[in-house]
């Protein structure tokens, strides 16, 4: 397949058939793989301030640490979800453009009722109705984009290990981020 047919296929979505359940999987996967790398990076890099100054309204650290797998298992759900609904609402018009959209719209309405629920319920710091909206919509829209580029691949499973690597290396990435090295002990030497 040529440049200009793979950029017509992004920009106006190639002639398909219906989706299989088991490229739904392989789609939220992928989109899952993404989903917590991004989140990875946003909360733990660029949050990391964020969630210092606000550190009396959470957890202590090790619980914090502890209840990881719980929402991760929630942002597997999540990406299913996200993945199923994107199929069945976009139907034979998906492309990357309209997955971003999608996710988009979806991470932003998902974040702002899940942020609105916990505030009227919990201790919550009111930067946190902004930042949790705004870092879902990001991530919904990392995962929905990867999910569609999934979806509509000749050998979707390769793709989902691509994900999967370009995660773990976004996970890399994050720690480096988060541990900066000090050199300056390498030069007295």
């Amino acid at each position: 397949m040529n440049l200009k047919t793979r950029m017509n296929d992004v920009m106006n979505g190639p002639s398909r058939s219906p989706v299989k359940g088991s490229r739904i999987f392989a789609g939220a996967m992928a989109a899952w793989f993404i989903f917590i790398a991004v989140d990875f990076l946003l909360h733990a890099v660029i949050l990391a301030g964020w969630w210092k100054a606000t550190e009396s309204y959470w957890l202590p650290p090790a619980e914090l640490f502890r209840m990881i797998p719980i929402g991760y298992a929630s942002f597997a759900i999540y990406c299913v979800v996200l993945t199923w609904l994107f199929v069945r609402i976009r139907g034979d018009s998906r492309t990357l453009v309209s997955a971003v959209k999608f996710g988009a719209a979806a991470g932003l309405v998902f974040g702002a009722v899940l942020i609105l629920a916990n505030y009227s319920v919990f201790r919550l710091p009111v930067s946190s109705l902004l930042v949790w909206p705004a870092f879902f919509l990001i991530e919904s829209m990392c995962a929905c984009a990867v999910a569609s580029l999934v979806l509509d691949s000749e050998r979707p499973w390769r793709r989902v290990g691509l994900a999967f690597g370009v995660a773990l290396l976004l996970l890399i990435i994050g720690v480096v981020l988060q541990n900066p090295v000090s050199y300056t002990h390498l030069r007295a030497h």
